[in-house]
């Protein structure tokens, strides 16, 4: 599923459907540090403790685009992943882009960026993971020795909306290894139209409106941030994708 995005007065507006689908998960918990479950949105009724929890991307394989898989508007300009593959900037980097473009964004604040996040030398995923001591633990007669492996997640909370940017560090589906898993999350409140959901379930065509302006789009410089010190992977994909967005305004 993809977020549509125009831009009017001046501001990006991202709508996104109020539904659980793909990488967005509406969640509830107590607060920021809790661990929050996911709840049907069509059942359930939304409250003051939702949010969404939108697993952001900034990159996607050309070949996705030309087979219609994926849709960017960024299609005039390529680099290399850090993966060798052919990529678009894509999703966040659209917005990122756009904001360039409307002014949001300097070109001074860009080139800053670009020079902090080169120098970048300490890397999420490079902290160390640690267990808890093994236990003897039964279940139905059987014995089996239990610890603890203990994946952190990391939470900025000091963004410009009560928005908050996680990375959790997470074991690697299909190859051995972790890796670091970026999630924009949202409060109900902080939609421009989140409270006209409190104490309803969504309905089919129902979306919930993001809006970026002057007082909020540093922090779509600081999930670029967060993302170059994520991994080494993720730095080399950034400083291209920021090289080549640079090059694009220019033109």
């Amino acid at each position: 599923m993809e977020t549509k995005h125009e831009v009017r007065d001046g501001a990006i507006f991202l709508f996104i459907p109020a539904k659980n689908a793909g990488k967005f998960r509406f969640n509830k918990r107590g607060s920021d540090l809790d661990f929050g479950h996911t709840f049907s949105t069509r059942e359930d009724v939304f409250d003051k403790q939702v949010y969404l929890e939108w697993q952001i991307g900034y990159d996607v394989p050309v070949k996705d685009v030309m087979n219609g898989s994926k849709v960017t508007e960024l299609t005039q300009g390529e680099f290399i992943g850090s993966n060798g593959k052919r990529k678009y900037p894509y999703e966040l980097s659209e917005v990122f882009f756009k904001s360039m473009s409307i002014g949001l964004v300097s070109n001074e604040t860009v080139e800053k960026a670009l020079k902090e996040i080169t120098g970048y030398t300490s890397f999420i995923d490079e902290r160390p993971i640690t267990s808890e001591p093994d236990s003897s633990v039964f279940f139905n007669g059987l014995s089996f020795r239990e610890t603890t492996i203990k994946l952190p997640t990391f939470y900025m909370t000091d963004t410009l909306d009560a928005t908050q940017i996680e990375v959790s560090i997470q074991k690697q589906q299909y190859a051995t290894g972790i890796q670091p898993m970026v999630y924009f999350c949202i409060p109900l409140k902080a939609f421009a139209n989140g409270s006209d959901f409190l104490g309803k379930s969504s309905v089919s065509g129902d979306e919930l409106i993001y809006m970026i302006d002057h007082s909020n789009v540093l922090n779509i410089v600081l999930m670029m941030k967060v993302f170059a010190m994520a991994s080494k992977r993720h730095h080399h994909d950034i400083i291209e994708i920021l090289k080549l967005l640079i090059e694009m305004e220019r033109q």
